[in-house]
């Protein structure tokens, strides 16, 4: 454990520590027109004033049927100090992360993280966080129907229920300035390729802020502070163009972060937060819209994972989540609609 000045805003080693975990799934274009059906899971926890990780072995999901995987990890991580320094300092936290995939319409994740710091002085970037992430990559290709033929969109929607559960509290015996919080998140990337095609593009959503010009990959989060349910159903739009091949690519990561620094005061700093979307992310819809963005009926689409994204039972109406267990952080959502479509073939 490192003793350093403080000199940034409460949890900066959290968010680039779970950054860095996040960061491990992504795909670039070149490698996401590559395979036809890609579906795996994998989890970390970290200590976050570092990279110092440790990884739940990799699950890869074997399409069409195969048997649900999982990854998962757990690990401690404290200090003391020795004699002759500040043996009043000392730190310890625990960090867990699952993640399960049972295909390309389902899957689940939680993550949790809980430590103190007792603290003498002005120290930072002691904590822990950790995440579980599964990755989806599915090629499909939708078919013309007597109504469409052109340019439109591919829209897919994921039903998400759980639970974050957060908590937070310091002591003091010397007035100062605390940097440290307890968070929650989920945190999504989205693209899509035309096969053959170099490139790619980010998914449009109403839920989310388009990505900056040039990005192959919308990315969005959505950070709990305090404990709370969630059910929403959250859409992913990609640009197609009938009777062609595309492939989609979609990141979810559920995340936890204990950040605990503090800045001249001494005092017991603790805190709690675990995240549970436990077989809690379903694809419960997918449309077909043209490029005015008006729907399309009695359309068709194959897919390379051999699931048929044509016939999905209707969207549940989001109610009361009845979830049990660890908890995890999520989203305010908003409405917008992806701006209508002109595309070549």
């Amino acid at each position: 454990m490192m003793r350093h000045l403080v000199s940034r805003r409460a949890g900066g080693a959290v968010r680039c520590t779970t950054a860095f975990i996040l960061s491990l799934g992504l795909m670039g274009a070149g490698e996401l027109a590559g395979a036809q059906t890609f579906v795996y899971a994998y989890s970390a926890a970290c200590q976050s004033y570092s990279s110092d990780c440790f990884y739940g072995p990799s699950a890869v999901w074997t399409p069409p049927d195969g048997p649900g995987v999982t990854s998962s990890v757990s690990h401690g991580f404290s200090y003391i100090a020795a004699a002759g320094n500040d043996t009043s300092y000392n730190y310890s936290g625990i960090a867990a992360a699952q993640a399960s995939v049972s295909g390309v319409n389902a899957w689940s994740a939680s993550s949790s993280a809980s430590g103190y710091f007792n603290s003498p002085g002005t120290y930072t970037g002691n904590g822990v966080n950790s995440a579980g992430v599964i990755v989806v990559r599915d090629e499909f290709r939708p078919a013309s129907t007597p109504t469409w033929s052109g340019p439109g969109w591919f829209r897919l929607s994921y039903r998400i229920t759980g639970d974050a559960s957060v908590t937070y509290s310091e002591s003091s015996d010397v007035s100062g300035q605390t940097l440290g919080l307890a968070r929650s998140s989920i945190s999504f990337e989205c693209g899509s390729v035309r096969i053959g095609a170099s490139g790619g593009s980010p998914c449009a959503s109403p839920d989310f802020s388009a990505p900056p010009p040039g990005s192959i990959n919308l990315s969005g989060s959505l950070n709990f502070d305090s404990s709370q349910s969630v059910d929403r159903i959250v859409s992913f739009d990609m640009p197609v163009y009938s009777d062609l091949a595309y492939a989609y690519r979609l990141q979810t990561g559920v995340s936890s972060a204990v950040s605990m620094n503090a800045l001249n005061r001494t005092g017991l700093i603790q805190g709690n937060t675990a995240a549970d979307f436990s077989h809690t992310f379903t694809l419960v819809d997918a449309k077909l819209f043209d490029a005015g963005f008006n729907e399309v009926t009695q359309w068709s689409a194959s897919s390379a994972s051999g699931f048929d994204y044509a016939n999905i039972s209707a969207v549940p109406e989001p109610g009361m989540a009845t979830l049990l267990a660890l908890g995890v952080g999520l989203l305010g959502w908003r409405f917008r609609r992806p701006v209508p479509l002109s595309l070549a073939a």
